[in-house]
């Protein structure tokens, strides 16, 4: 029930899906879903459960939903345990250039790359459902998200001021043209109505190939 509830929040976002939606994926009557789940918000747990490969909660009775706050937190600490990016911390806060910027360079894209392929599945949850709940909007999308982009802008804006990468005509700009090249062919491609096939490993290793050639390193 919970991988259901996974894939149908995820394809339609937390307001337009409903319990029917998850009974119906199951081939379920609705009432049957009730029977081990009391309401939408708490197959909305499950869903960011398995989205995490978190256990699942065990109980004789149905399951009752998580006060909300419960639930932001639980997502902040499978955040912070999953989508940690220690190279780009370090990387933003050292204050000379590196002695060899297509190293650095290369672990960020890898880490970068790494993290969007391991949750996928988790972002693309976030990416659907947030907007629907203020508390996640907040945490997700202007924190997490809306930070990464910060942190990639900053680190190539201290770059080129160091003279280790060359200019380009906007550093948020060319952050977010890391973060979505990595994320369509780490992720989103997995989604693609029209997917073309290819090794996972061969494009992993195109992406930063060409990533790092474009940053002429």
């Amino acid at each position: 029930m919970a991988e259901a509830a996974l894939q149908q929040f995820s394809q339609r976002g937390y307001r337009l899906t409903q319990v029917a939606d998850v009974a119906g994926a199951l081939d379920l009557s609705p009432g049957t879903v009730y029977g081990s789940v009391k309401s939408k918000e708490a197959l909305f747990d499950l869903a960011v459960r398995a989205a995490f490969d978190e256990p699942l909660p065990e109980s004789d009775g149905p399951l009752s939903e998580p006060p909300l706050e419960a639930l932001v937190e639980r997502v902040k600490r499978m955040m912070r345990a999953n989508m940690r990016t220690p190279e780009m911390a370090r990387a933003v806060k050292r204050s000379s250039p590196p002695s060899d910027i297509r190293a650095e360079l290369e672990t960020l894209v890898v880490e970068q790359y790494d993290l969007v392929a391991r949750n996928g599945r988790a972002i693309h949850l976030l990416d659907r459902c947030s907007a629907d709940w203020p508390a996640l909007t907040e945490l997700y999308l202007q924190r997490t998200r809306g930070g990464l982009f910060q942190r990639w802008a900053r680190y190539l804006a201290r770059r080129i001021e160091m003279g280790a990468l060359p200019p380009v005509p906007d550093t948020a700009i060319a952050g977010r043209l890391v973060i979505e090249t990595v994320a369509w062919f780490g992720m989103h491609r997995h989604n693609d109505t029209n997917p073309q096939p290819m090794d996972d490993a061969l494009a992993r290793e195109t992406v930063v190939t060409i990533l790092l050639r474009g940053f002429g390193v």
